[in-house]
């Protein structure tokens, strides 16, 4: 029988190499035996072997895992103090941001106690304001009665005169044609100041309903006639239906109606045209247009046009005015539900134009 042990050099036994198992790292486990070494030695070598190495082994399992705790405990570590600097961060910014939110609402709240000054100032003016223009209306209308009626008188002396007995002489009758022009002048612009004074007063109430277009035109247009006849001006009408209504104040709209004719008439070119036209405009309403071949009027005259006692630079005219016509026909066309507008050109003409409800009763003709 052949004995088997670990021996020293090859030159004092003879070797044989025999494999059991693995090492810890994969590798085979190569163990050198002795053969003139009997089997108990050999059987005690080979559990020593295996017992060291399989210590190695546990002390390599062990450094290994303690190397992947000692891993786990920096990830741990790093990542707790990622999430402080997080939090840090975190708390910083809400931080700013609650201090932005403190500043944002006291700002907020000294603007709301200066807008509420400024309201209430802005009512107390306004107050003062109704007040002043009630004041000044009341003043107006107060005035043109006591104006209106010696004049009145003035100019029935002025046509008794005129048709009296005997005659008068040429100088005479120059003379009370220059009262009889301006007494009446002087009672339009009464009158145009009163009714200015009571819409502003808010006492001017106007009625609602059906008005025929094509008789109202035609009354307006013989009113005019004798004004544009001395300027050789030719008023002409555009064709339309002669059976459209509007709901209106059949007097308010025939002297916003007169005003605009004759405006037309007095700002036109000698030997000019007027064009009174009515159209369709837009779903149940109609458009009553007055178009004359004037001078025409600028962007900038027209932003104004509707501003009382703004003549537009006419004051050193020849053409009398008060510049308060079309302020006074602008309120009336709005205490109707209408509106009115322009459109001009300069050196070619201008046309105004007056928009009211068509009779509902009427609106399919």
């Amino acid at each position: 029988m052949n004995n088997t042990g670990f021996v020293g050099p090859p030159e004092t036994a003879a070797l044989q190499q025999a494999e059991f198992g693995q090492k810890n790292d994969g590798s085979p486990l190569i163990v050198k035996i002795d053969d003139t070494l009997d089997t108990g030695k050999i059987l005690d070598e080979l559990t020593s072997v295996l017992h060291r190495e399989e210590a190695v082994n546990a002390r390599e399992v062990a450094l290994q895992s303690r190397e992947k705790e000692a891993d786990l405990r920096e990830r741990d570590i790093y990542a707790a103090e990622h999430h402080h600097t997080a939090s840090v961060e975190h708390m910083l910014v809400l931080q700013q941001a609650n201090t932005r939110l403190v500043v944002s609402t006291l700002e907020a709240q000294q603007l709301t106690e200066r807008l509420e000054a400024a309201l209430i100032q802005l009512e107390s003016a306004r107050h003062v304001a109704e007040k002043s223009s009630l004041a000044k209306s009341e003043f107006l209308s107060s005035m043109s009665h006591e104006l209106r009626t010696p004049l009145n008188a003035i100019l029935g002396f002025a046509q008794l005169l005129e048709s009296g007995a005997p005659p008068l002489t040429s100088m005479q009758q120059a003379n009370l044609d220059q009262i009889l022009q301006a007494g009446w002048y002087l009672l339009s612009l009464i009158n145009q100041i009163l009714d200015l004074a009571v819409i502003e007063s808010g006492k001017l109430a106007v009625s609602h309903e059906p008005v025929l277009l094509i008789s109202t035109l035609r009354e307006c247009q013989a009113m005019v006639e004798s004004k544009a006849t001395e300027r050789h001006i030719r008023v002409t009408f555009r064709p339309f239906n002669p059976a459209w209504l509007v709901m209106a104040d059949p007097i308010r709209v025939k002297q916003v109606l007169i005003n605009l004719l004759t405006n037309a008439i007095k700002y036109n070119r000698e030997y000019g045209t007027v064009q009174i036209g009515c159209s369709a405009s837009r779903p149940a309403h109609l458009r009553i247009s007055v178009s004359d071949t004037g001078a025409g009027l600028s962007v900038e005259k027209m932003a104004h046009l509707f501003e009382p006692f703004n003549r537009l630079g006419q004051e050193d005219g020849t053409e009398e005015g008060t510049g308060i016509g079309l302020v006074v026909s602008k309120q009336l066309i709005e205490l109707m539900g209408g509106t009115i507008g322009v459109q001009s050109t300069v050196g070619v003409g201008s046309e105004f134009w007056i928009e009211l409800a068509r009779d509902p009763g009427h609106e399919e003709s």
